[in-house]
């Protein structure tokens, strides 16, 4: 499949317009107050993780390890830059407003890989990229529960290493431990076929409903109330251009593989995630500085992600 600019932007207008169309629906009051809560465990703990045991099932042999182990190594070591970046950016970038600093922590360090990247890593490459595309930012998947979503949470409290087990092993993890054991086994070859054919159907409703997802969440918010953060610009051009860039251009010093180069691409591009809304809520902070990043992003990652992919 040849991937041109407008290839690229075709998917992203896609996945845009789902947002647009969960954003109406819920200022239309189409659907129920419970909407969010059932969308957001559909999506996190059955769509989702079925995708990942399926893509892992069918994928996640010696074969394809020893050619595309070394992307983990490479994936951490962007998420360790990345979260470096972070810290020193976000402290020019808030002030002395403590709150905000932790919120442009989190968006600057880990953008949103699985609403965006992985529909988009679907649609163009397949099951055999998506797998790619998962063990290249499986850390980076950690380090979200691990440090990032601590950084929104005033005066986190003090946790335990259960604490920490509990958050990083979430179904999506458990989910890829599962299809990884049984693609390296070859145990998924022998299960039935109908086993497979539904974990496939499955997951093939989570680039719709996460994207409605999105829209839903960010219904409970007034456009005109998310467009006018001067900072929610310059945080966004961060995340969608500076470090995607700085990535790619430290990859072709190296001569990096071209697919190491576009999945480095399809994650450190990504807009900002639905995190910077959903655990502020949670602890009664102000919303709305997430909101704003999350449409302003996501809105000119449908032009940003087909360009920086033409660089590669």
């Amino acid at each position: 499949m040849e991937i041109t600019f407008w290839t690229m932007f075709n998917q992203m207008t896609g996945l845009f317009a789902l947002l647009l169309i969960g954003y109406s629906m819920n200022r239309l009051g189409l659907l129920s107050e419970h909407t969010e809560e059932v969308l957001s465990r559909l999506v996190t703990q059955l769509f989702l993780p079925a995708l990942t045991i399926y893509t892992f099932m069918e994928e996640c042999t010696m074969e394809n390890l020893r050619t595309y182990g070394s992307w983990i190594v490479y994936g951490t070591l962007f998420v360790g830059a990345s979260i470096l970046l972070a810290i020193l950016l976000a402290r020019f970038m808030a002030g002395k407003n403590r709150y905000l600093e932790g919120v442009y922590r989190y968006v600057l360090a880990f953008p949103n890989t699985g609403g965006v990247g992985t529909p988009v890593v679907l649609a163009l490459f397949g099951t055999a990229g998506l797998f790619q595309y998962q063990l290249f930012q499986l850390l980076n998947s950690i380090a979200t529960y691990g440090w990032g979503i601590t950084q929104m949470i005033p005066n986190p409290p003090a946790r335990t290493w259960t604490d920490h087990v509990k958050h990083i092993c979430n179904p999506v993890f458990v989910a890829t431990a599962i299809g990884a054991v049984l693609g390296l086994t070859g145990v998924g070859s022998y299960l039935p076929s109908v086993v497979p054919s539904t974990l496939q159907t499955i997951g093939n409703a989570y680039s719709v409903s996460a994207m409605l997802l999105v829209g839903f969440v960010l219904g409970d918010y007034r456009v005109k109330d998310m467009i006018n953060g001067k900072t929610s610009y310059l945080v966004s051009f961060v995340r969608l251009l500076v470090i995607p860039c700085l990535y790619l251009a430290v990859l072709r010093l190296f001569h990096a593989p071209h697919m190491l180069c576009v999945m480095t691409c399809l994650v450190y591009a990504c807009p900002a995630g639905m995190n910077t809304v959903v655990y502020p809520a949670a602890y009664g902070q102000d919303t709305r500085p997430g909101a704003s990043m999350i449409l302003i992003s996501s809105a000119l990652s449908m032009v940003t992600i087909p360009c920086i992919y033409m660089l590669i």
